[in-house]
């Protein structure tokens, strides 16, 4: 049996990182491996976050020595993020162990392009001495091929799918879940509001999640935006009902990998508009099973949303394309059989082999 240690944030945490790592938790069983959880990051400011990174680094070294551990598979962002990572990515191979990096950074490659000269060749160095990348998209593989000799696999983001489609065709509410802000597309979302209510102010607009709450908050009151409402952060207990009463998912992203609110809505049979950025493409079929525009194109979005909220028939058959997306392409049974393979490849090679 294989033992493999998982670092990321907690389950419990807020954010895409926390609910993947809360699905391999609760949904992964294997006879061929075990994983043990490493949380890597609760919040704080800097002294916090260097406190946590000592905390996992020596429970990481406690792991090694007393458990044989076989693979560290690390959950990776960019910034700081992918630093400290890259730092416990080091350790483990030094040790012997196999290292995965899994990459869930929905800016990397801007953040390799800014980059000074020093830190690209950092980056380079660190994606290069680890035994397996993971990325969400083929988007993102071409991105890291250009930066690292190290095998990259492409695992796309799962969730779990409900027995039928509870679709609710006659909801006109729209909802957006994901931290709010610039990279989300939050106040583009404001200047759709207020176009789509002069043609149609009974569709209402939603956002939760975390993030510019207050500063999203004012400009719905200076402008006097009726139909959008600020819901905060959410659980999933409290998800459940809002599905029950949305028409449309909205995620006017500037950067992604693959997002899980995308996911989770699609196999709940909601409709989604997003953006043609990172994986968001694999999942969405423009005017097939939902609908792709350029980032910042309130316009396209607006007549999407008019169009799509004046045909009780193509929300119905776009609903259906949706849940039939994810139930055959992103279910969590077909995940967790791909990770569980790459888990028996780097296994079955010899510890301590470097590249």
């Amino acid at each position: 049996m294989a033992n493999i240690v998982m670092i990321g944030p907690d389950s419990e945490a807020k954010g895409g990182i926390a609910t993947v790592i809360k699905n391999f938790s609760i949904h992964f069983e294997s006879e061929e491996h075990q994983i043990s959880y490493l949380s890597s990051w609760d919040g704080g400011g800097m002294w916090n976050v260097c406190k946590v990174f000592i905390r996992t680094l020596k429970r990481l070294s406690k792991l090694i020595d007393k458990e044989s551990v076989d693979i560290v598979h690390i959950h990776v962002a960019q910034k700081g993020s992918f630093f400290r990572k890259a730092l416990l990515a080091r350790y483990a191979r030094k040790k012997g162990v196999k290292v995965i990096l899994h990459i869930h950074g929905s800016q990397f490659d801007v953040f390799y392009k800014n980059a000074s000269s020093l830190l690209k060749k950092i980056i380079r160095s660190s994606l290069h001495h680890v035994d397996a990348i993971v990325v969400l998209s083929e988007e993102w593989e071409m991105v890291f091929k250009e930066l690292t000799i190290t095998p990259i696999t492409v695992i796309e983001n799962a969730v779990m799918i409900p027995a039928e489609n509870r679709y609710n065709v006659d909801a006109k509410n729209i909802v957006t879940f994901g931290r709010i802000g610039n990279r989300k597309g939050s106040y583009d979302i404001l200047d759709v509001a207020e176009m789509v209510f002069k043609r149609n102010p009974e569709i209402n607009f939603s956002l939760y999640g975390d993030g510019d709450i207050k500063e999203v908050s004012q400009l719905i009151k200076k402008r006097n935006l009726s139909n959008v409402i600020i819901g905060g952060w959410i659980g999933p207990e409290e998800k459940v009902k809002i599905y029950s009463e949305t028409g449309l998912h909205l995620l006017p992203s500037y950067h992604e990998g693959l997002p899980m609110a995308i996911l989770e809505t699609m196999a709940n049979g909601i409709p989604n508009i997003s953006t043609n950025v990172g994986g968001i493409p694999q999942v969405i079929h423009n005017e097939k099973n939902g609908f792709l525009v350029k980032p910042g194109d309130t316009k396209q979005i607006t007549l999407y949303i008019l169009d799509f909220f004046g045909n009780e028939t193509y929300r119905n058959d776009l609903s259906e394309e949706a849940y039939s997306m994810i139930k055959t392409k992103f279910s969590m049974s077909i995940y967790l059989k791909k990770w569980e393979c790459l888990y028996g490849e780097l296994a079955g090679m010899n510890r301590g082999e470097f590249r």
